[in-house]
């Protein structure tokens, strides 16, 4: 949120895809923005559609794909946010469809924010927590192509597409994205969770800070879980 509060304006037009249960939408809506919500789980749209409603907010929510969003007009929004759908979408021309419809949905400058799962992260996650993992074949599908496919891998692995910082900030510029920032949202933290976890409200608050003003530095984009990429579109 740190990233995207610049431009969540009231009355801005603010879409996400990938929506789930309204974490982020319900957010968007409260600060008095015009929230467009995609979810492809119908499961999870009715959730959605019950928070917005107990909570009395104003939001379009759609069934659908990330990659086919023909509902939502074209050059109608300020901002869309791809947070969740990026790490499910394991071919590039799947990837390729949604970075389309983002901006064929943007207005004239509008802007795309892009989370990813870094694939350096989930080496070091292979080697700390399922070392039986660590294979020759495992990690080198994973360094390659992003994916592990490896039968005794936990379906969240298998089902899932983890990028390099490079490849991400690419398939932007591939689309005619001029990238604006590029953070590693979780910076290091998930290495040294138990210490973090022993801070004190004052420690917490001087180490979220320390993060804040180093997140954006290239080399931890790699080894951060998540990152986060601020586009505008150009054309």
């Amino acid at each position: 949120m740190h990233l995207l509060a610049p431009y969540l304006k009231s009355g801005a037009n603010v879409c996400e895809f990938g929506a789930a249960t309204g974490r982020y939408s319900l957010s968007f809506a409260k600060m008095g923005c015009n929230v467009t919500s995609v979810e492809l789980v119908p499961d999870q749209v009715e959730i959605l559609k019950k928070n917005a409603e107990r909570k009395d907010l104003p939001i379009d929510i759609h069934l659908g794909s990330a990659c086919h969003v023909p509902f939502i007009e074209s050059d109608s929004q300020d901002l869309c946010v791809i947070l969740g759908p990026l790490y499910h979408l394991k071919t590039k021309n799947e990837r390729d469809q949604a970075i389309s419809e983002a901006k064929r949905i943007l207005k004239p400058n509008g802007i795309l924010a892009v989370a990813y799962i870094s694939r350096f992260f989930v080496a070091g996650l292979f080697a700390q927590k399922f070392p039986h993992l660590v294979t020759p074949s495992t990690l080198s599908e994973l360094h390659t192509n992003g994916t592990v496919t490896a039968s005794e891998a936990d379906r969240f692995f298998k089902v899932g597409y983890f990028a390099s910082p490079e490849e991400i900030e690419h398939l932007l510029r591939s689309h005619a994205f001029n990238i604006l920032d590029h953070a590693a949202t979780d910076g290091f933290s998930r290495y040294i969770s138990e210490g973090i976890n022993s801070f004190t409200p004052s420690q917490y608050q001087t180490w979220l800070e320390y993060h804040l003003n180093t997140c954006r530095q290239s080399s931890l984009l790699g080894s951060s879980n998540h990152g986060l990429v601020v586009a505008k579109k150009t054309i």
